[in-house]
């Protein structure tokens, strides 16, 4: 009677969401893709509820937990993932993703490794590696870790798009770009939010304006939702002497994280720009009081004769 009564309850809360596993599990990695990391965690909950020796859901959820910053519940899913199933490369790689952003890059290296040494070895093991490297102070190793991955992989976007933020980060934007481009024409699942919003920087940096304001316009269509795109594209709105638009920008940022004081700094630039001092101090205000020691002089320059009443 208990087995009945439990089998009964199995499929009524298989059915009661009117997905079975496998659909589940394609919609969880589906709001991975979309990067709505909470509702794949949701998702990936469901179904552990009733499969909770599926190391793959589990690795999925620590995929989400580790973009939602929930490091120390990420770090048990792949742990958890790695005892079901010993030879789960996507596990190891995802232990030791959670070591780098904690820095612990010694520990995280000798897990990427593990990682690559399995059969198929994960894309971002080897990526990992390469990021661990450069944080260790050895960027040409960190490089050639790249070229290697490219010359091996000549079809895979994410080494690609891997050595454009290297690239980057040197402050190579040319060859970033190229890479990019790259990354793009495969367009297989490269992270093409990361992409256009990293190959706008690059051209924001190049000084070709145009070609960076749609790049964050594109990043921004993928995902409306994150204050980094929002931000780049007002800063180039600003640069292209168009302050409206950017502080449209710059308020959709602040509307996102509400206590950036870089995002005020930069609407009470934009204001000041337009002639508007009273909102160009009232968010150098904002902007002071969070810290940011650039507002604080702009108060001293332009806003002694500026009362604050808001």
């Amino acid at each position: 009677m208990i087995r009945k009564i439990l089998f009964a309850f199995l499929t009524i809360a298989t059915c009661e969401y009117g997905f079975s596993q496998d659909e589940l599990m394609q919609a969880a990695f589906d709001k991975i893709s979309k990067r709505n990391y909470k509702g794949a965690v949701q998702d990936f909950n469901r179904i552990l509820l009733n499969h909770p020796e599926n190391d793959e859901a589990i690795c999925g959820r620590a995929e989400a937990r580790i973009n939602l910053g929930e490091y120390a519940e990420a770090l048990k899913d792949a742990e958890q993932a790695i005892l079901i199933n010993f030879n789960n490369g996507k596990a190891y790689t995802l232990k030791a993703d959670v070591l780098f952003y904690q820095k612990d890059y010694s520990n995280a290296l000798k897990i990427y490794e593990t990682a690559i040494l399995m059969q198929g070895a994960p894309t971002q093991a080897i990526i990992g590696k390469s990021k661990v490297q450069y944080q260790l102070g050895n960027s040409k190793e960190a490089y050639k870790i790249l070229e290697n991955a490219i010359e091996k992989q000549p079809s895979n976007a994410e080494f690609y798009y891997a050595r454009g933020l290297f690239n980057n980060t040197k402050e190579k934007y040319s060859k970033a770009i190229q890479d990019f481009d790259k990354a793009i024409a495969l367009n297989s699942n490269s992270n093409l939010f990361g992409v256009y919003l990293n190959r706008g920087v690059a051209y924001i940096n190049l000084s070709e304006i145009d070609n960076a304001i749609k790049d964050f316009s594109k990043a921004i269509e993928i995902d409306p939702t994150t204050v980094s795109a929002y931000h780049s594209r007002g800063l180039a709105l600003y640069q292209s002497d168009d302050y409206k638009s950017a502080i449209d920008d710059f308020l959709k940022s602040a509307d996102i994280s509400p206590n950036n004081p870089v995002t005020f700094y930069n609407l009470g630039m934009a204001y000041n720009k337009l002639g508007d001092k009273e909102n160009a101090c009232l968010f150098f205000h904002k902007s002071c009081q969070l810290g940011n020691t650039n507002s604080c002089k702009m108060i001293i320059l332009i806003c002694s004769d500026v009362k604050q009443d808001r």
